[in-house]
């Protein structure tokens, strides 16, 4: 018996770098986005890099502009709808929140999770989506996700 543990723990011990190499070599678990297609991925990855330059430097008439109206608003649990860009402005400090600032310009471009409803930052702080138009526009802000 205590001979099979010895072969157990040094088998375990001897795959522990492959394990890490293989997860080294990963993109980002649980990245979706390159499953929807080449011209999406690229698009959702600059708009992310221009949602990430418009917080760092808080520019808010930018974010406004990056908003489909009306946005879907989750805050504490409670759903509400800003309906057009000045609602937006008067109350940016509590829909883009320290906590969805910091979240967005955490989240790394080669791990961004799409699906059928759109592209999420973080744990579903803020989702974004290609519009009719073609344009990339913010559709939700949830300033309780991931707290």
């Amino acid at each position: 018996m205590s001979l099979f543990l010895v072969m157990l723990t040094c088998g375990f011990v001897a795959l522990q770098p492959l394990r890490a190499q293989s997860q080294a070599d990963e993109k980002c678990e649980g990245s979706t986005v390159d499953t929807q297609g080449e011209k999406t991925a690229k698009a959702a990855r600059a708009f992310l890099a221009d949602l990430q330059a418009a917080v760092q430097g808080n520019d808010k008439d930018k974010i406004a502009g990056m908003v489909s109206y009306p946005l879907n608003f989750i805050h504490d649990g409670k759903r509400s709808r800003i309906r057009d860009k000045q609602n937006f402005l008067g109350r940016y400090d509590a829909i883009f929140s320290e906590h969805v600032r910091a979240t967005i310009l955490k989240q790394s471009s080669q791990c961004l999770f799409g699906n059928y409803q759109g592209e999420m930052i973080g744990n579903g702080e803020v989702w974004f989506s290609e519009m009719q138009d073609g344009a990339v526009k913010i559709i939700t802000v949830n300033s309780s996700a991931g707290k």
